[in-house]
């Protein structure tokens, strides 16, 4: 098992309504596992719910593995004008 932790970002967070803004999700994740398998079978958030996976800062595919200590951020779609 490894430790990264997830911070969810606008309209995300109703998936996990306890996290304040801006506060991370502790997690231990079995090695190996990628951001889709963290957003399908761990987090249970659907991918396509999700614009813009980073990890440690810098904005990544859904297929790239995680490893101890990594700081994932997800965003949502979002629209302005």
């Amino acid at each position: 098992m490894i430790e990264v932790t997830v911070r969810l970002n606008a309209g995300l967070r109703r998936h996990r309504p306890a996290l304040g803004i801006g506060e991370a999700l502790p997690l231990r994740v079995p090695e190996g596992t990628d951001l889709r398998e963290l957003l399908n079978r761990i987090l249970q958030i659907p991918p396509n719910e999700v614009a813009f996976p980073m990890v440690n800062g810098v904005k990544c595919d859904l297929d790239k593995p995680l490893v101890g200590g990594d700081r994932v951020a997800f965003w949502p779609p979002v629209a302005g004008g």
